[in-house]
């Protein structure tokens, strides 16, 4: 009879959807429910039965429905969503969809836990599915579970299908959640400013970077990150452990070999289940113990009893005595067994149980053992009181990173020998774990491989991809991405709104400073044109900035200000300078290199190591010669020497040239006259040379005031000189009227105190000191 009402439930439902009679359909499903709602037991059957039948509204049912049982039979409600998924029928999907939503109200962890691996499958059907789910994920558990892995899977989806949802419901809904890339450009402090929730977002100035990162972690490739310090690269590291998704997580396990006491055995669980399997070994230690208690609590008792009844039977105390040397005997059997007993307890290497990302772990600096793990030394190593094998391993980073990223800075100070093993763990995802200090009592124990699938970011600066290994480099290059970090970016309202962004960021992180002004924010971003190399750029070496915005605050903090203001960040400015920048201030003490001026000789601003602006005077002395000859020091480079021979060829200066430098500030002495640094100590040197020659062709004495800034090529082209901002305020704090530079660096923004004097060839240049200084 309860068949037959199934039966006629099925009919009715399934000739109502066939006419598109939906208000009728949806009396017709309430009533079911309604029917079975006191049997939970007889609706599941009916269901799981529905989930397999032809009719597509059985089938649409059981998936929305099936949502009730999800907390009493999550393996198997989450089975039958699968396979309803991949149906054919795009009703099928929406109910499925429907019902993962319904069960997600309650349990939305365990939910999510499941249904995370649908986004990537392989089945364009299910990741349908999945989007629709998306949706209902990003309204109500955009902040309780990680979403930006799978958004980034949906909105680079192929399919036509998921892209339609994305489109049309996704795209909408984040740009609601998240307005932190819409440029607010009205605000009036920091506070103002939304901080986007994903890292990859607070990266500044380094899309071409982010771009890659995201493929990165989509595609799970490893990435070589190059830049100058302070540009971004661990953040960019860090990014990627927020694209990866949560569900392949696995917990490690370590354990005795009863065959093989030195190889102990490793075993990879799904993530949490590490600790109930550890459990499972305790419980089984703990009732082994009480059994064994109870039982020599038996033979104690009995042996005393056949000893006290044969001395009072016998009346002998010798049966006393072997009674009480017996019981002695067997308690120190039992202590010696039970310091070694049968049931040895797994040891975790690697949890997850709490984990809510993939884990990001950061190797740099770590000694051999640290990175790929080790043995501990057991210092009681016989007599019953050593340690299980696999009591001693310990794991490495190489191992905790597995399913995550590995982050390793400063790459070069790897050895060759841990790169070799790096490499290893990298290609093959697994590597054993065993003793590396010869001396340790672990060094003959060595592990079965231990899994290490981790994405590999390594970082550095220029100087360090000579010294990676070879065939690790390789693999990146291979394999992966190498990407190099970009240290200017250019200076638009937008890229100026993002380092206002990054400004609030730096307040929300510090958590001790207040906010900025827009008019703090302006003198920030004008620093950060200053140390830009070049002009009408901002710089991304935000490291640097970091320490003027947190100085500022530090100020307003004291000076119990609510706001930074400009004039905390200009004081900030004053105070906060590095140790080369003291030490020039101290010897420059305001004054230009030389009092008086004279024929071939010319004084040129140059940047030192991207730090400090001087002052350098380039004083030649020309004897006739058929051809050019150069005599200067080892500070001028061979490129050097061959533009400015061209040069002066190509003018017909023809002469033997004795070239002299001389600066105000000795302050680095030894690197002025050994040779080293020469592109920042002696930038613009091929053109102030060419401005002496030409002075003493005319027989022109350049002012005291006049200095020459840029550089020339070959062909007599004006280049731009670097730092050029940063050499207008230290030519206006050192006195200097007037400055030859090249048109490339051309700026409104400039003193009226200085006259410049543009060029753009070498025909420019003897033209401008004639009319000049003539």
């Amino acid at each position: 009879m309860k068949n037959v009402l199934v039966n006629l439930f099925s009919v009715v439902m399934h000739r109502l959807a066939k006419k598109h009679q939906v208000v009728a359909l949806e009396q017709t499903i309430s009533l079911f429910l309604k029917f079975y709602s006191n049997h939970p037991d007889k609706l599941f059957a009916i269901l799981l039965r529905f989930s397999e039948d032809s009719r597509w509204v059985l089938r649409y049912l059981s998936g929305r429905e099936l949502g009730r049982f999800f907390t009493e039979k999550p393996e198997q409600v989450m089975e039958i969503w699968f396979r309803l998924a991949k149906d054919d029928n795009l009703y099928v999907r929406e109910g499925t969809a429907k019902g993962i939503t319904y069960a997600s109200e309650t349990n939305i962890k365990e939910v999510w836990k499941k249904w995370e691996a649908a986004f990537s499958h392989t089945s364009e059907h299910v990741r349908q599915t999945a989007a629709m789910t998306l949706i209902h994920f990003l309204k109500k558990y955009n902040k309780e579970i990680n979403l930006i892995p799978v958004l980034e899977l949906v909105k680079n989806d192929t399919s036509s299908k998921v892209k339609v949802i994305v489109e049309k419901y996704i795209v909408p809904l984040e740009e609601v959640g998240d307005n932190s890339h819409k440029p607010i450009l009205d605000y009036q402090t920091t506070e103002e400013l939304p901080i986007s929730s994903r890292l990859i977002d607070q990266v500044v100035g380094q899309d071409h970077a982010v771009e890659a990162i995201k493929i990165a972690a989509r595609q799970k490739r490893s990435v070589l990150l190059i830049g100058e310090p302070g540009t971004g690269k661990s953040m960019l590291g860090q990014a990627i452990t927020e694209l990866l998704p949560v569900s392949s997580l696995e917990d490690v396990i370590v354990e005795s070999d009863n065959s093989e006491k030195n190889v102990p055995k490793i075993k990879a669980q799904p993530a949490g289940m590490a600790e109930t399997y550890i459990q499972q070994f305790e419980n089984e230690a703990r009732a082994s113990l009480t059994t064994f208690r109870w039982m020599m609590g038996f033979v104690y008792v009995a042996v005393l009893f056949v000893a006290f009844f044969y001395y009072f039977t016998k009346n002998e105390p010798i049966f006393l005595l072997i009674g009480i040397v017996v019981v002695g005997l067997l308690y120190w059997v039992s202590k010696k067994m039970k310091t070694n007993p049968t049931v040895q307890i797994p040891k975790i290497l690697v949890n997850h149980t709490n984990t809510k990302r993939p884990p990001f772990i950061d190797a740099t600096g770590l000694h051999a053992g640290a990175l790929l793990g080790d043995i501990r030394h057991d210092p009681y190593q016989s007599g019953g009181l050593e340690a299980s094998s696999h009591q001693l391993v310990e794991p490495g980073a190489i191992h905790q990173a597995h399913q995550g990223v590995l982050y390793i800075d400063e790459v070069s100070t790897l050895s060759t020998e841990s790169q070799q093993f790096l490499l290893t763990a990298f290609q093959e995802k697994k590597l054993p774990i065993t003793g590396r200090s010869p001396g340790s009592s672990g060094s003959m124990i060595r592990t079965e491989p231990v899994p290490t699938d981790f994405i590999m970011v390594l970082a550095g600066n220029v100087p360090d991809v000579d010294k990676i290994h070879p065939a690790l480099r390789s693999r990146i290059h291979g394999y992966g991405y190498e990407i190099y970090t970009k240290t200017t970016m250019e200076d638009t309202e937008y890229n100026r709104y993002k380092l206002a962004q990054f400004i609030a960021q730096e307040v929300q992180k510090d958590g001790k400073i207040p906010h900025f002004t827009k008019e703090a924010v302006h003198v920030i971003i004008g620093r950060a044109k200053e140390m830009s190399p070049r002009s009408n750029q901002l710089t991304t070496r935000f490291r640097d900035l970091g320490g003027l915005i947190r100085a500022a605050g530090d100020i307003a903090v004291q000076s119990e200000a609510k706001l930074v203001s400009m004039e905390h960040v200009e004081q900030a400015l004053l105070k906060v300078k590095t140790l080369e920048e003291q030490m020039f201030l101290e010897a420059d003490k305001g004054s230009l290199s030389t009092p008086y001026s004279q024929v071939g000789m010319v004084q040129t601003l140059v940047n030192y190591k991207g730090i400090m602006e001087q002052v350098v005077k380039i004083s030649i002395s020309v004897q006739p010669c058929d051809v050019v000859e150069l005599k200067a020091s080892r500070l001028m480079e061979i490129k050097d020497r061959m533009s400015l021979e061209a040069l002066l060829n190509k003018l017909g200066l023809h002469g033997r040239y004795y070239i002299q430098f001389d600066s105000a500030n000795q302050i680095d002495g030894s690197s002025r006259t050994n040779g080293t640094d020469h592109s920042s100590s002696i930038e613009g040197i091929v053109l102030a040379i060419l401005v002496n020659a030409l002075s003493i062709k005319h027989n022109i004495s350049m002012p005291v005031d006049f200095v020459v800034c840029g550089d020339v090529d070959m062909m007599g082209a004006i280049t731009e000189s670097s730092y050029f901002e940063r050499k207008i305020k230290a030519a206006e704090r050192l006195g200097i009227t007037k400055i030859m530079a090249p048109f490339s660096n051309y700026s409104d923004d400039v003193p009226d105190s200085i006259e410049m004097i543009w060029i753009n060839t070498v025909k420019d240049v003897e033209e401008m000191m004639v009319n000049h200084f003539f």
